[in-house]
């Protein structure tokens, strides 16, 4: 089956992965839909850290 992600460090780092497949893609419907997974998945880490570390949150807020 699929892989299960167990960290933020894994759903970035998935999320890098998804971004490259999605250049490689010729059909541009599916390049944007792995696109959007991508940047729901960056979403999702970046919350996780927001509340695991709210400071760091706030920092990394300022950069995106």
């Amino acid at each position: 089956m699929g892989q299960t992600i167990t960290s933020i460090t894994d759903m970035v780092s998935y999320a890098g992965d998804l971004r490259r497949a999605a250049k490689q893609q010729p059909v541009p419907e599916v390049a944007q839909k792995i696109q959007r997974s991508a940047q729901q998945l960056e979403n999702t880490a970046l919350k996780h850290i927001s509340q695991a570390a709210p400071h760091l949150g706030k920092l990394l807020d300022t950069f995106a």
